[in-house]
C-alpha cells in the first residue's frame, strides 16, 4: 500500500512537468543532510522530492486497522540572483511558492483510488532559504495527510524470485556497463 501510494503521488505530480519541463520529480534521499548531495539537488532544480510516510495505526477490528498516513513534499528552486528569486520566481525561473501552488492544486483533495478517502493539506515548513556556493537555494515541506483501511498480511514477505546485479565501471558511474539476472524460480 506504502509503496502504491508513493507511486501514484509521483505520477500525479510528473503531470506537473508538461508545463515545465525542467521539474524534477522523485523521491527525497537525504538530500538535505548530506553536502554531496545536496550539490546534485541544486543541479535538478527546480525539484519535488517525496519523502518516505509517517503511519499511525488504530485498531478496528481482528486484523483490520485504520492508518492515517502523512508523507511529505520537499519543493526545492534555486536562482542565481537573488534569495527573494528562489521563492517569487521570475517570469523565466519558477520560484518556490509558484511550484508549492502547483503541487497544492495537484494534490489537495486529490482521491489516488476511487472510493478511498481525499488527501488534505496538514503543515507548511520553510526548511532552507539562503545562499549556497554560488546560487540561492529555497526549499519548502510541505506535508499531507489521507486515511486509510488497512488489513493485516496474510504473508511476512513475498518469495524471493531473483537478484538483478548492476555493474558501473568507473565506480559511480551512472550508467551500468553490465547487468546480471539470476532467476532463482527455475534453480
Amino acid at each position: 500500500m506504502l509503496g502504491e501510494l508513493e507511486d501514484l503521488i509521483q505520477r500525479r505530480l510528473e503531470e506537473l512537468r508538461e508545463q515545465n519541463r525542467q521539474i524534477a520529480v522523485d523521491t527525497y534521499g537525504g538530500e538535505l543532510g548530506d553536502p554531496d548531495l545536496l550539490a546534485g539537488l541544486l543541479k535538478r532544480c527546480p525539484a519535488l522530492l517525496l519523502t518516505t510516510p509517517k503511519a499511525v495505526f488504530r485498531k478496528r477490528s481482528q486484523g483490520r486497522y485504520s492508518v492515517a498516513i502523512t508523507f511529505r513534499l520537499v519543493i526545492a528552486t534555486r536562482s542565481a540572483r537573488d534569495e527573494r528569486t528562489t521563492r517569487r520566481g521570475t517570469g523565466r525561473d519558477i520560484g518556490s511558492y509558484d511550484l508549492w501552488s502547483a503541487c497544492m492544486a495537484k494534490l489537495v483533495d486529490w482521491q489516488p483510488w476511487p472510493d478511498r478517502a481525499l488527501v488534505v493539506p496538514t503543515d507548511l515548513a520553510n526548511l532552507v532559504n539562503g545562499k549556497l556556493q554560488a546560487d540561492y537555494l529555497s526549499v519548502l515541506g510541505q506535508s499531507f495527510a489521507i486515511e486509510l483501511d488497512w488489513e493485516k498480511p496474510a504473508e511476512a514477505l513475498p518469495d524471493l524470485l531473483g537478484v538483478d546485479l548492476h555493474y558501473h565501471v568507473p565506480p559511480g558511474s551512472p550508467e551500468a556497463v553490465a547487468i546480471d539476472i539470476i532467476d532463482l524460480e527455475n534453480t
